[in-house]
Order: C-alpha cells, then structure tokens, then sequence
C-alpha cells in the first residue's frame, strides 16, 4: 500500500491526531509500509531452521518470512508443521505467563475461527489440559475445525455457541481468551476495506457488541480465572476504556505484563488498569491491543455428577499401538468410529453436550468396518500418533505430495495390500489403502488442493 494514496476518514484522523499527538504522522506515514508475513512452528512437526534475527521477540518458535510464498503448495503447511499468524497476536504468548494456576485447567477460547490463537494456546498448555475452541459463526466454524485437526495437539474440543450460551453454564473455566470483533483499525494496512467500513457509528456498535460478548460470557469463569482479552483495533472505547468497565463491572483487577524495552510495545495505564498497544510505526506487526485480568468476584464452581463422569465407556476393543503414550488417553466408540480424548475431562465435556452444540469431541482414531479397524485421516495429523512403528510410511516428494493432497494419482510402486502413512519431509499427510497395483487415497474430499496454478 502506497501511504500517498491512503484517505483516512476526517473523524478517525482527528482522533489519531488527539491520541497520538507527537507521533500520528508517523502512525499514518507507517500504514503505507508493506505487511510483513510471520509464522509460528509446530514444535512437535517442524524442525527448519530460520536465523535468530527475523525471530519473533516475544513468542516461542515464530519468524518473519523475508517474502511471502504460496503456502498452499507448500505440503508442511498443510500438514499443521506450522501456522501462518500475524506476529502481534503471537504476544498471547506473555499474557498466558502471568497465570498461576496450579492443577490441570480448562481454557476457553471464545472467539476462535480462523484458529490462530487456539493453535497456540494448544501448544502453551500442559497435556493434561483441555481447550475449548468456540466460533460463533456457523461457516468459519469448518476452518476452525480443519487447523485445529492439522495443529494435532489432541487437547481441544470445538463448540458453535453464542456466548450467552457460555455464561448460562455457570464457572467452570479456569481461562478465557476473548479476541473480540472490532473496528479493525489495526488492519488497515493489510485490508484496505477495513477503511472503507470504519465509522464512529461503527466504533461504538463495535464497544457494545464486544461489552454483550463480555456481560453474556463471564459468569462461566471460576473465581481467581484469568480473562484475556484483546483487540486488533487502537479506539481506546474498545481498548482501554474496556478494560476498566469490566473491572468496575465484573470484579476484576488487571494484572502487568513485564515488557522488554527493545520490543517497542505501548504500556497503557488507565485508572489502574493495564493494556498492551502495537503501533505500526513501532514495531513489525500489525496494530494489536491485548489486556490480562483476574476475577476476584465470588462464584460457586460447577460441581459434576458421577453419571457424568461416566459417560465415556472406554472401548473394549482397539489398536493401541496405533497411539504414543496411550495410557494419557481414553479411547471410546461413537457410533461406528473410535475416538480418543485426554483422560480427566469427560464430566465436564458430558455437561458441554447437555449444554452446548459441541462440533467435535475427541480425535478420530479409527472407523470400524465389518470387524476390522480402518485409521482416519485425523490419527495421521495428531501429535499422538505412533508413527514409527505402526504403519509402514511412503515419503514423498514435493510433485507427488501435492498431488496426494490434491487428491491426483501420484507414483505408486508399493505392491502392499494395506494401510500406508503418506508423508512429506517426514510429516504425516494422511493415509492411503494399497490394494496391490492401485491404492485409494483418504485424505479428507473437503481439505483437498484445488489450486492448478503448479
């Protein structure tokens, strides 16, 4: 974007010119830069290397890329070795260090699609943990559902609620993450129609819609929880102004997080709140605003009945070699399919289903087939798989990998009759069925690549 040819509304350079009075020509001079494209690794799939100096500085295992490739030719990042995210948002990183809590905690991550954020909440928690990924949008939902699969981390289940829906369980979560739909002045750099949308009607619809969110979800976090809430907006309304109505509210007090000088973030202090401000003209990312509170208002926690915390029967009957450290997990059949959970959360996702539309549960293991255990798709991408010793694995190179995921022949000189893991670099793929001279291939109909420009 060429900073010549950007035409903020008057309204908003007004504001920008009272908010930031030494530096707004700077602020808007900075929205004409070119975007910079980060990433986050899998630390469980990726092992390249990338030099220190385009190091993310305040997240673990995230770069700036020096150009940005077409990452859907890129078989890695299909397979959830890592995830393409915008770098300011990776600070969830800092916020989530200032928690102590000490035994297993359940996370609620409430505003989820496209699954950024919960990819890397999935990566900070303990695997004793259980996440809660909710999108309240029904078609962004089937995202969601995809990068959370291919992330792999078996810790997580998926819901499709309103936040109301939330709040009328009663406290039960330890953590809530609220990225809170906003105004979007922190992505005017990357998308221009973010301009063309911003209006003060629109920042104020925007602050009551996230205050709802927030007065219609809070009730379901446990006394002495952690609310997280963020923003990728610079409108003190939805920011700071915020922060402290929930505190006044809910009964909250708002917790510091220490920041290195050299990474160039803005600390906001209003009346004894904190907040966390990227400014474009500041540091590499896109405009972020991020907060940490800590309820201290009393609540009653959900007490669990013994029939909910049986409802899970585990399954007579299943390849447990197909799974690592299989005794972390509790295997059970839905329908014809095995899945598998964490141990330790079954009465509470029991009580989600009473209460909640819950989109997935559990990873799929296997389907059953007139006796006999067929893998899914699901097993080859999770973290939990054994696949060293379980099946034999074809890796393949980039042509053929691309064309695996694209759902196209690719060379096939295994002669075996049997269930093959399909990998690329050594990172699980999927799975194909050898019947001899031909296989079929498994990999998901509604994942495949559908770009012909190869």
């Amino acid at each position: 974007m060429d900073s010549n040819n950007i035409n903020l509304p008057k309204d908003l350079t007004d504001r920008l010119k009272d908010q930031f009075p030494d530096s707004h020509g700077d602020f808007i001079n900075a929205l004409g830069n070119d975007t910079l494209t980060s990433i986050r690794k899998n630390p469980y799939k990726f092992n390249r290397k990338y030099s220190e100096a385009n190091a993310v500085d305040w997240a673990d295992d995230a770069y700036f890329l020096d150009e940005r490739p077409n990452f859907a030719l890129d078989p890695l990042w299909h397979a959830g070795a890592y995830y393409v995210q915008e770098a300011s948002s990776m600070f969830l990183k800092q916020a989530f260090a200032q928690i102590d809590i000490e035994k297993p905690q359940m996370v609620l991550d409430l505003c989820a699609a496209p699954g950024g954020k919960s990819t890397q909440i999935m990566t900070l928690l303990n695997s004793s943990d259980l996440l809660v990924s909710n999108e309240l949008i029904k078609p962004r939902v089937q995202i969601l559902y995809e990068n959370l699969t291919k992330w792999g981390i078996p810790n997580h289940i998926i819901t499709n609620n309103d936040p109301k829906q939330f709040g009328n369980i009663g406290a039960m979560f330890d953590v809530m993450v609220i990225d809170a739909p906003c105004s979007g002045e922190g992505l005017f750099r990357r998308d221009s129609k973010a301009i063309d949308e911003w209006s003060i009607n629109n920042t104020k619809l925007c602050t009551e819609r996230q205050q709802r969110i927030l007065s219609d979800s809070l009730d379901c976090l446990k006394e002495g929880g952690y609310l997280i809430y963020s923003t990728c907006t610079f409108n003190p309304d939805e920011n700071e102004k915020n922060i402290d109505w929930i505190c006044k509210s809910f009964g909250f007090e708002s917790i510091r997080i220490p920041l290195n000088p050299e990474w160039n973030i803005d600390e906001i202090i209003y009346n004894e709140t904190f907040g966390y401000r990227f400014l474009p003209h500041k540091v590499k990312g896109e405009g972020f605003f991020i907060s940490i509170l800590k309820k201290t208002s009393k609540t009653d926690n959900i007490r669990l009945s013994r029939k909910q915390r049986n409802i899970f029967q585990k399954a007579k009957d299943y390849p447990a070699d197909w799974l690592m450290h299989n005794d972390d997990y509790l295997v059970f059949q839905h329908n014809d399919e095995l899945k598998f959970i964490s141990k330790g959360w079954t009465g509470e996702i029991s009580l989600l289903q009473q209460k909640l539309n819950i989109v997935k549960f559990g990873t799929r293991l296997a389907s059953i087939k007139k006796g006999k255990f067929n893998p899914d798709a699901e097993l080859a991408f999770s973290t939990a798989l054994e696949n060293t010793t379980a099946f034999d694995c074809i890796d393949l190179p980039l042509d053929e990998a691309l064309n695996f995921l694209a759902r196209e022949p690719f060379d096939w000189q295994n002669q075996s009759k049997s269930w093959q893991l399909i990998s690329y670099k050594h990172t699980p793929l999927g799975f194909v069925k050898g019947l001899g001279t031909r296989y079929n291939n498994y990999y998901p109909k509604e994942w495949r690549l559908r770009t012909t420009n190869r």
